[in-house]
């Protein structure tokens, strides 16, 4: 950033902070903090930053990840919900001029577009999430996918095996269609219990995903309407694809076979064993067939 190195200093450790101020972990904002610094490195190098990368940090806490970012890129919003932790980070941060900026809100108020505009490049986004907002974040940033050139995140690792999933497999669904036609997904470590404090009740995964300009599109069909017609397979996904469509937008019984006929998909088949790029055919075919309302789920 500039040429100016950081150091630790300024930031403290989860127990000494807490032990400081008298205040415990909020479990309702989900608040597990890392506590390695190797870890947190680790994490910051599989980001692949360049001087000039923007980064938004999600959820930044205490700051163990920041201390690395800093020191990889041009700039760093840190995003941070609970205003006692955002006080604690604007004075970590302060002599940082504008290379660091705290904002205090919730990151799926984030304005993506914004940030890339000043930033002249897409974002980068880096962060602990919490575990309860893992998948609606994922949506979110899945429909601000202009504004970002790719994440690395730490999630529980059931969610984060729902991301990579592969066709046919049990953790396949919704999030896995959707991130594997729009982006590309790639495990990088396990993060166990211990790492945390407080220590979570689960094993975390960290994962990268990359949002290449040449897939920011689905030929042929907007994100909303994509979305809202894989949601309505996997809503019954021990049924068939025909069953789960039969009610979708009042196709009926038969409707729903012609559509998967006509779009080459066997009406028999289980939602989960439908490849990505299968969706998004019947996607096209349900949009030329009914007329689509603007509207997500």
């Amino acid at each position: 950033m500039g040429g100016c190195r950081r150091s630790m200093k300024g930031f403290v450790s989860p127990q000494e902070y807490f032990r400081l101020h008298g205040r415990r972990p909020r479990k309702h904002l989900g608040q597990h903090f890392l506590t390695q610094p190797k870890t947190a490195e680790k994490i910051v190098r599989a980001a692949t930053l360049v001087p000039d990368d923007v980064v938004v940090e999600v959820g930044p806490g205490l700051g163990m990840l920041t201390a690395f970012l800093m020191d990889a890129c041009r700039a760093v919003h840190l995003v941070e919900i609970d205003p006692q932790l955002a006080d604690f980070l604007e004075e970590a941060v302060r002599g940082r001029g504008g290379a660091v900026r705290v904002h205090r809100q919730d990151i799926l108020q984030f304005d993506w577009s914004g940030a890339a505009r000043e930033a002249g490049r897409r974002l980068v986004i880096v962060g602990n999430l919490p575990y309860q907002i893992s998948s609606p974040l994922l949506f979110h940033i899945l429909e601000n996918r202009h504004a970002i050139h790719h994440g690395v995140f730490m999630v529980q690792r059931e969610v984060g095996r729902r991301f990579a999933a592969d066709t046919g497999s049990g953790d396949y669904g919704v999030l896995s269609v959707l991130l594997r036609l729009y982006g590309t997904v790639r495990p990088v470590m396990s993060v166990g219990p211990g790492q945390f404090y407080p220590p979570p009740k689960v094993d975390s995964l960290v994962v990268r995903i990359d949002f290449p300009e040449d897939r920011n599109e689905v030929e042929g069909v907007d994100f909303p309407w994509l979305r809202h017609v894989v949601n309505a397979a996997f809503q019954k996904r021990r049924k068939t694809v025909a069953n789960a469509l039969a009610g979708f937008h009042g196709l009926g019984a038969a409707g729903a076979r012609a559509v998967l006929q006509a779009t080459g998909i066997d009406p028999g088949l289980r939602p989960e064993a439908l490849r990505p790029e299968s969706f998004a055919s019947l996607a096209r075919t349900l949009k030329e067939r009914i007329s689509a309302p603007d509207q997500t789920v």
